[in-house]
């Protein structure tokens, strides 16, 4: 099987979960736990990026008729551009390709005559619509939406989401597979060094996020304010700093921005817990990070976030200030729990390995061949 990765809509650092989905299949293709054979399309702004990818199953192929523009707009056009000059494009592509696997959604190329398998990991665009401007909607109908509709196999990352995409986009759900993440356990660990951060406090919680609206800070930001215990500090990253108003009204809280991965397994390591406010998620990484890591988890009780967690978090009302306050003191207080918290993470972590992951994406392959013959 020679496999068709399709990455030229794929920007890094730009991607989040979705570009460590990539490079995971990526790393597990390459160790061979995927098809015998892997080539991945890539452009011009992704191509040196992935060249630590290469292996004897991992061929990397420079698409350079495709010009990925860079800006919101200018990429918006490019896949427009896309769309009218298939033949272009068509003389790019590398010969022998069995199957194409839209990774990243998009169907770009659109290489007609292959089975084609596209993985859509949430439908966030139509269950939280008030995040996206009406442009991004109508171009993720046209993106995501239309290109599940006509793949011949759907990949997502969630029984949450399968459900969602076979209720909301009428798939049908024998076509649909939910397929969970893995993580680099060689990173996610127990074992390994504390933070090198200067002034991070001696007790604190920490919270992994971007400041969008659905990862529910404002309500964190309340119900930590809440709390009374002097020594106990809430560390956050993601994004920018600044971008939090309370931090300035809370001398306990503080708001590092962006930091490297090793960093995020180190501040797991030395954290009270985890806390995970979320209001959506498609996945939902940082709960099976920390467990990894043998840090306690505290996290919302809906939806994606619930399944990944098993009976392995102290789960709770995101709505719910108090809920959420209640959560902090409980998760940081009780010796108990938090003893059981860790070993149950442990175990739970250990599900999620890019390997299971791979090995399952080869078989919605086969599947996929298998309807096209």
């Amino acid at each position: 099987m020679n496999l068709g990765l399709a990455l030229l809509t794929l920007f890094p650092g730009r991607a989040g979960g979705a570009e460590t989905y990539v490079r995971g299949l990526l790393g597990a293709y390459a160790a061979g736990e995927g098809p015998e054979l892997t080539t991945a399309l890539v452009g011009r702004q992704n191509a040196s990026s992935l060249q630590g990818c290469e292996s004897p199953t991992v061929a990397l192929a420079p698409i350079s008729s495709y010009r990925p523009g860079n800006s919101s707009a200018t990429r918006l056009l490019a896949m427009e551009t896309a769309r009218f000059k298939k033949r272009a494009l068509a003389r790019d592509l590398p010969p022998g390709l069995d199957l194409i696997h839209y990774p990243v959604t998009v169907p770009i190329p659109r290489i007609d005559g292959l089975p084609r398998v596209v993985s859509l990991l949430d439908l966030q665009h139509h269950d939280l619509p008030a995040m996206f401007s009406s442009a991004e909607r109508r171009f993720r109908s046209w993106a995501y939406d239309r290109s599940a509709s006509d793949a011949d196999e759907v990949i997502t990352i969630t029984q949450f989401s399968a459900d969602r995409i076979s209720e909301r986009l009428g798939v049908e759900s024998s076509k649909v597979h939910a397929i969970h993440l893995g993580i680099d356990h060689s990173v996610f660990a127990p074992d390994g060094p504390a933070a090198a951060i200067a002034g991070l406090p001696e007790r604190y919680i920490y919270y992994p996020a971007n400041r969008w609206p659905h990862k529910n800070h404002d309500r964190l930001l309340e119900a930590f304010a809440a709390i009374d215990d002097p020594g106990l500090h809430l560390v956050l990253t993601g994004g920018e700093p600044g971008k939090h108003p309370l931090t300035a009204d809370n001398p306990r809280v503080r708001h590092l921005g962006h930091v490297a991965t090793e960093q995020v397994a180190a501040l797991y390591r030395g954290a009270e817990a985890l806390i995970f406010p979320s209001l959506y998620e498609g996945f939902g990484l940082p709960p099976v990070e920390a467990m990894a890591c043998g840090c306690p988890v505290a996290a919302s009780n809906v939806g994606a976030v619930a399944e990944v967690c098993g009976d392995a978090a102290l789960l709770f009302d995101p709505t719910d200030v108090d809920a959420i306050a209640d959560a902090i003191v409980r998760v940081t207080s009780d010796q108990q729990l938090r003893a059981q918290l860790r070993a149950d993470g442990l175990l739970q972590a250990a599900r999620f390995t890019w390997e299971a992951t791979a090995q399952q994406h080869l078989a919605v392959y086969r599947q996929a061949l298998e309807h096209a013959s």
